[in-house]
């Protein structure tokens, strides 16, 4: 933690660099992460807070628009329940942007977890299907019945070739799609 001291003066010594520094400086090691703490010097108070007030302050002064002037007003008539609800409304909105990266990682791994258990649940139902199938199959009834079907089929495919031999034997040429025999 960064140590600055401020004196009667207005002047903020940082006790690490041993120099003094700006409330722009401040304000960038703060936006850094770093911890930055402000002692007044002859009493030791915490000046931390009036600090970073000042340094909001001078950044709306070069930038015009960080806080409306209605938010402003309000914090003047309302005070500190003003500044507690603003603090408040940021701090949700923080941990709501900290914990995104969480939440989605758990949505992902709840959606990796519900596939695999789909695929499971799809093999389950693909496995009794074929076990029920192979029963089915297996019965003797079905199997004479699909010989019988077998047989039918050959006779079928032997009967057509024999109608489709033409006079020496030969089975007929190809006949381009569309087009019928009774009619060339």
């Amino acid at each position: 933690m960064r140590l600055v001291k401020r004196y009667g003066n207005r002047k903020l010594y940082d006790t690490s660099e041993s120099r003094y520094v700006t409330l722009e400086e401040i304000g960038r090691w703060v936006k850094a992460g770093e911890e930055v703490k402000i002692l007044e010097n002859d009493s030791g108070d915490d000046l931390t807070a009036v600090t970073f007030a000042q340094i909001i302050l001078e950044e709306e002064r070069r930038k015009s628009g960080l806080l409306s002037l209605p938010m402003l007003r309000d914090i003047i008539r309302h005070g500190e329940a003003a500044l507690q609800n603003i603090a408040a409304t940021v701090d949700r909105g923080v941990e709501v942007l900290r914990s995104a990266p969480e939440r989605a990682g758990r949505r992902v791994q709840e959606l990796t977890q519900i596939s695999d258990r789909l695929g499971q649940l799809q093999r389950l139902v693909d496995e009794g299907f074929r076990r029920s199938v192979e029963r089915v199959t297996n019965l003797p009834a079905v199997q004479q019945e699909m010989r019988r079907i077998e047989r039918s089929l050959r006779a079928l495919e032997a009967r057509i070739t024999r109608l489709r031999m033409r006079g020496d034997g030969e089975p007929p040429a190809e006949l381009p799609p569309g087009q019928d025999r009774t009619h060339s």
